[in-house]
């Protein structure tokens, strides 16, 4: 029998509440993983997509807060990977245990992929995808000025910081990924 396939976005912000913590955030994944495995009870191969702006952001603070001569802050990629693996592994964990315990034989596996992108894409010049917290338009206008950062207002809940988002041409790893279809 030929399994089903779900695709399923799971946006940044459903993970991430008011509370930042990996505690909170790993209590959300937990609570979708047991939703995710009634799909997979009913035969459906299962391939989860996450986002990760708001925690792309905090990463990005906590680095910032943190920078010295001997502990430079890390690079926006690396703290979309370092992201990326986080909430891959949470989720991983909480799919492995929610099948393990109503008895589901079922293998789950994360993936860090690097999207392909083209350097001549004008997002390069104009950042829009939000990342991080809502700031108040004074601590936006503080921050604009102590930083090389751009922020907007978004959706009337407060002035968030903006990154590129340019369009993906591909996924380095669809190969790898093709090959374990």
């Amino acid at each position: 029998m030929m399994e089903k396939r779900l695709v399923i976005a799971l946006g940044g912000n459903a993970i991430l509440s008011d509370d930042p913590s990996a505690k909170a955030q790993q209590f959300a994944i937990n609570k979708t993983a047991k939703y995710l495995t009634d799909f997979i009870k009913e035969g459906y191969q299962l391939i989860v997509s996450h986002g990760n702006g708001p925690q792309v952001g905090n990463l990005l603070l906590q680095q910032a807060a943190a920078v010295s001569e001997k502990n430079p802050a890390m690079p926006l990629d690396t703290c979309v990977a370092m992201t990326e693996g986080s909430i891959g592994y949470w989720l991983q964990n909480a799919l492995q245990n929610q099948l393990k315990k109503q008895g589901v034989k079922k293998e789950v596996i994360s993936v860090v992929t690097q999207v392909i992108v083209s350097e001549q894409d004008p997002a390069f010049q104009k950042p829009t995808k939000p990342v991080g917290p809502f700031l108040s338009k004074e601590e936006a206008k503080i921050e604009m000025e102590n930083t090389s950062a751009t922020f907007v207002e978004d959706a009337g809940r407060g002035w968030r910081k903006v990154v590129p988002s340019p369009k993906p041409q591909g996924i380095e790893e669809a190969g790898a990924i093709k090959k374990n279809d």
